[in-house]
């Protein structure tokens, strides 16, 4: 049962600092919450059994890694929303090259 929960603890603490250094860092509260549930279980079997507490530390070590690194992205990370006026521009420039590649183009009916 115990190393049930350290590996399990281990995949959603590698998984939760994975989903941290990415786009998707809002992901990441799911295997947090997981790792810290299996964290807490093994304490609590640890003293139990009074076993050596090392492998819980690095659970937790890197749950609160990962922690910090979705906090730290949701309070400094600013979404950039550019001119609406601009990229329409862009996208008018875009459609009338695409109309005079078209034009352009020789296209044979004999296939």
């Amino acid at each position: 049962m115990k190393k049930l929960f350290i590996i399990l603890g281990f995949i959603a603490a590698i998984l939760a600092v994975i989903l941290t250094v990415t786009p998707f860092s809002n992901l990441a509260i799911a295997p947090i919450i997981v790792g810290f549930i299996c964290g807490l279980t093994l304490v609590f079997i640890s003293k139990k059994e009074k076993h050596k507490t090392k492998t819980i530390q690095y659970i937790f070590l890197m749950i609160i890694i990962a922690l910090v690194l979705t906090i730290y992205k949701s309070v400094y990370y600013t979404s950039e929303v550019g001119d609406i006026k601009q990229l329409e521009q862009r996208d008018e420039e875009n459609l009338e090259d695409s109309k005079e590649i078209l034009e352009d183009l020789d296209i044979d009916e004999d296939l």
